[in-house]
């Protein structure tokens, strides 16, 4: 009778079997590791996008949901200008507390450029030369105009020789995606309120330093506020002297200010003239 013959398995092949299924169930792993973590991170990419878009959305909301009315800023008399002497910011001047846009006339079609804006007068003969500024933060000429005559006005103010008054304007909110023109001239207000004249003029000439860059953020006006003593932070937050804004650049409209830079000098719209010229004129006029 034949012998049966039996073939016994190599031990080594199947250690090798099982070393390569071990490898393949750690490569899927790898990759369902790597696949879950992809995933992660394009869930948490989107949910900061969401993030980004509902901010972006609030802040535009709240900045379009602007009152009509508004309190009158310590810092403003009640045409909404800031008013320079040599001895600080004039405060608290206001007749009224309160504006109300809805209570401003609409301005005209054609404007009429030989209107006197109220608040706007020629001074006593005892008095400094009133010279009034009627301004806007993104003016690409309100900042030549402010380069080129800072540093006479701060002088002029601190010899007595003129009260200067700024009145911000919003005409080019339109130049930007944040309504930025609004939101300096806020700024300024709350600046205002809380420092000296000289403090004032150095906020106002570093803002117009970065004229054509976009617009600040309300981060970095609250950064350049705070370097010349002003925390302003809340005031820009919860949009406070907004409503003070569009009622003095509505007002300017409807009283002849088309554009900016608006200069009057003792009642006197300043024409095709150079500043510096008709300024010495009227402070000699007063020798």
């Amino acid at each position: 009778m034949a012998a049966s013959s039996s073939t016994t398995p190599d031990p080594r092949n199947r250690d090798a079997a099982r070393e390569r299924a071990r490898q393949v169930a750690d490569q899927h792993a790898r990759q369902d590791k790597r696949s879950r973590r992809i995933l992660q991170l394009g869930i948490l990419a989107l949910v900061l996008v969401i993030v980004a878009v509902i901010g972006i959305v609030v802040a535009q909301n709240r900045a379009q949901q602007i009152p009509e009315a508004g309190p009158v800023p310590a810092s403003a008399n009640q045409w909404g200008g800031t008013v320079l002497t040599a001895d600080g910011i004039r405060t608290g001047e206001s007749e009224v507390e309160e504006r109300d846009l809805g209570e401003v006339p609409e301005a005209p079609e054609t404007p009429d450029e030989s209107a006197v804006p109220p608040g706007v007068e020629a001074s006593g003969d005892d008095e400094p030369v009133q010279v009034v500024i009627f301004q806007d933060f993104e003016c690409v000429h309100c900042a030549d105009f402010e380069a080129e005559n800072a540093d006479a006005l701060e002088e002029a103010v601190t010899s007595g020789d003129i009260t200067l008054e700024y009145r911000n304007l919003n005409f080019l909110d339109r130049a930007t995606p944040t309504q930025y023109s609004s939101r300096a001239a806020a700024a300024a207000y709350e600046v205002g309120n809380q420092v000296s004249a000289e403090q004032y003029l150095a906020f106002v000439e570093e803002v117009f330093s970065h004229q054509g860059t976009g617009g600040l953020d309300d981060e970095q006006l609250v950064e350049i506020a705070s370097s010349h003593g002003a925390d302003i932070a809340g005031a820009l937050e919860e949009n406070t002297w907004r409503p003070m804004v569009n009622v003095v650049s509505q007002e300017s409209l409807a009283n002849g200010v088309s554009g900016t830079p608006t200069v009057f000098i003792d009642g006197e719209r300043l024409g095709n003239e150079a500043f510096q010229e008709a300024l010495d004129a009227a402070v000699e006029a007063k020798g």
